[in-house]
């Protein structure tokens, strides 16, 4: 394996969803915090919309990391399911079987297991995957769960990671009650040239990687026109052109193996960029993504790289506090059941 004849320790691009390798680019850094804010300070709804393969995964099992054991989580990856299927998974993903199939008896028992978390001080958050995919009643009920609250904080946290899609669901008349309700709000855009090159040299030295010489400046180039600054297929770009590199014996991947790639269809160039959604407004975490010119030819020589090879910036993570968790009249929540 190119593991070992590279002298690294693991592979660098892989696909799960590993949060050591995270690269925070300013973009991933401010989506962090923000969904960082949303929990820790019980906002109730945030929402993180990205193209498939930016990284939401990635961003949410850091953002896990960063705020266990105060977090128990349920995530839902199946969005397929009517209201009433999906409440029974999340019962089950907390840890619990409820007893009944009617969707007031689920409701009473997700309630009362939420005021359970209040009192042992910890924080029950529901992550929604896919979440574009979910029938807007299926969206209503969610919203429907986050009613519950002291006067200070909600008793669950819900995160809608969803595709530029979900923007367009947010948008419907019947969901402007769900759409009033997120707190927090953040995008990821494709990664811009610099940003591409210092993805790939920082999942490098996370796999124990010391030559920083391995990616040619072209190869770099080559990589993120391709790619269309997308982190998923800059990983298997870089995987396929590991590989060939090792089977030559090879030490070094410059720009005509990554264009020879691209000629013998290993690799794919990225989907055009989407156009933004009409009528969505612009989060402060959205940045313009840089424009991707399908077709365009290739250089195959070497180019000086500009500017700093990789920016990175600390993880500010905000601690709780112990005022959040107030005492409550629980007569207020025993009516809203």
């Amino acid at each position: 394996m190119y593991t070992k004849y590279f002298k690294l320790k693991e592979e660098p691009f892989a696909t799960t969803s590993d949060p050591r390798f995270l690269y925070r680019s300013a973009g991933h850094q401010e989506a962090l915090e923000r969904l960082i804010s949303a929990v820790s300070l019980r906002r109730g709804i945030a929402a993180i919309i990205a193209e498939p393969g930016l990284g939401k995964s990635t961003l949410i099992r850091t953002l896990l990391g960063g705020l266990q054991p105060t977090v128990n989580f349920a995530w839902v990856f199946n969005t397929t399911m009517n209201a009433n299927d999906l409440l029974r998974f999340i019962c089950r993903d907390f840890g619990f079987i409820p007893k009944s199939h009617e969707k007031g008896d689920l409701l009473i028992e997700l309630y009362t297991f939420f005021i359970g978390e209040f009192e042992n001080q910890r924080i029950p958050l529901l992550i929604i995957d896919e979440a574009q995919n979910l029938h807007p009643k299926v969206l209503e009920e969610i919203r429907l769960l986050s009613n519950l609250e002291t006067i200070n904080h909600k008793l669950v946290q819900i995160i809608l990671s969803g595709q530029p899609q979900l923007e367009t669901q947010l948008e419907l008349p019947g969901l402007v009650q769900l759409r009033q309700r997120i707190a927090f709000k953040a995008s990821l855009s494709r990664f811009k040239d610099e940003e591409s090159a210092a993805y790939i040299r920082h999942r490098l030295n996370v796999a124990g990687g010391r030559n920083d010489e391995l990616f040619s400046e072209g190869a770099l180039h080559n990589i993120h026109e391709i790619s269309g600054g997308i982190p998923r297929l800059i990983n298997q770009i870089c995987e396929q052109a590991l590989m060939t590199v090792e089977k030559r014996r090879q030490q070094t991947i410059d720009a005509t193996i990554i264009q020879e790639l691209l000629e013998t269809g290993a690799i794919q160039r990225a989907p055009v960029l989407p156009e933004p959604v009409k009528g969505a407004a612009e989060t402060d975490a959205q940045r313009k993504p840089a424009s991707v010119k399908q077709h365009k030819p290739i250089p195959t020589g070497d180019r000086a790289e500009k500017g700093n090879r990789e920016s990175t910036q600390p993880v500010r993570v905000i601690c709780e506090k112990a005022d959040m968790f107030e005492a409550i009249d629980f007569t207020e929540l025993v009516s809203v059941i």
